[in-house]
């Protein structure tokens, strides 16, 4: 493995990570033990989970995910596992008791029209009641998951991750550019090649947190995201530089940010991805470059982003 070009990966471990945020365990948890009944070999239930997690960005956007099969979109089987894994975790609330709403499970599964071995395999699952409280209990469906998978853990060139995180950022931010102008930095900056797309891979998490505060549009365009930023980003391996960038895009260098940390504890890299996120919030209000960089060189002179940062949008980003 060449470590300046590639990183050791694992696609359910990376997609685990974004499971709160998108309240995808469930669905997994039931897809991997209907597979488990169909008797699916360890590559087909390792993908079967992947795509269970991934599920809300669409089918569309999982082109260029890590699947061990790359047919796997195109699994008409295993795609009606999924959704119908999809319906019933969307529309039964599996909390305490959940044991107590098998009238309704079964009353969802005779209307439904999926086929017939899935519905049966399930209706066989609904009767265990240990199949009811692990739907219960999220962290026991993280280790249902680990305990019934192979490792697959596998080796990816910098560029491959960031294809899949760049669905991710897509998916919180529509049109978004900030990946491009991340790597218009990073050529600007002359940053060796791990550098500069390690920045482009934070550049695209950087506001996964935001999942976490969907609910309150007050809330999701706060300075708190970073905080689930950073818890969802601190579970994927061999992600820690990712996630030090990313948990620090709303520091301000006076220390009025989410963290507190000021200008001396923060890195070159730092001060630039916060800049980055400025400039971007700024730009999905609508304001043109010069308005946002007039913006900038406010908050600058009161000390809270770098102003010789600033300069060199005005140069690099003006259209």
């Amino acid at each position: 493995m060449d470590k300046k070009k590639e990183m050791v990966f694992n696609l359910n471990n990376f997609l685990l990570a974004f499971a709160d945020l998108f309240d995808s365990k469930k669905r997994a948890y039931i897809s991997l033990n209907i597979a488990i009944e169909l008797n699916y070999d360890d590559k087909k239930l390792a993908d079967i989970t992947s795509l269970a997690l991934a599920y809300d960005l669409g089918l569309e956007a999982l082109k260029d995910f890590a699947f061990l099969d790359k047919n796997i979109l195109k699994d008409k089987d295993i795609l009606e596992i999924v959704d119908f894994s999809d319906k019933v975790a969307s529309n039964f609330e599996f909390n305490k008791n959940s044991i107590n709403k098998k009238k309704e499970l079964l009353e969802f599964i005779d209307e439904s029209l999926y086929k017939k071995d899935i519905k049966e395999i399930f209706i066989k699952l609904i009767s265990k009641t240990s199949f009811h409280l692990d739907l219960e209990n999220s962290n026991e469906i993280v280790l249902f998951i680990y305990s019934k998978l192979n490792d697959f853990t596998t080796v990816l060139k910098f560029e491959e991750i960031l294809k899949m995180t760049i669905k991710f950022n897509s998916f919180v931010e529509k049109s978004s550019t900030i990946v491009e102008k991340a790597e218009l930095l990073a050529n600007y900056f002359e940053f060796e090649h791990k550098d500069k797309e390690l920045f482009k891979i934070a550049s695209s998490l950087q506001n996964i947190g935001k999942l976490a505060l969907c609910e309150n549009k007050k809330n999701k365009e706060s300075n708190i995201y970073p905080y689930y930023t950073k818890i969802a980003l601190s579970q994927i391996m061999q992600f820690d530089d990712i996630v030090k960038l990313c948990k620090n895009v709303e520091e301000r260098l006076d220390g009025s940010g989410l963290f507190n940390l000021e200008a001396k504890d923060l890195s070159f890299k730092d001060r630039l991805i916060i800049s980055l996120v400025f400039y971007n919030n700024l730009l999905k209000e609508n304001l043109n470059h010069d308005e946002i960089i007039s913006n900038m060189r406010k908050d600058a002179k009161l000390g809270k982003i770098d102003e010789s940062i600033v300069d060199i949008f005005d140069k690099l980003f003006i259209k």
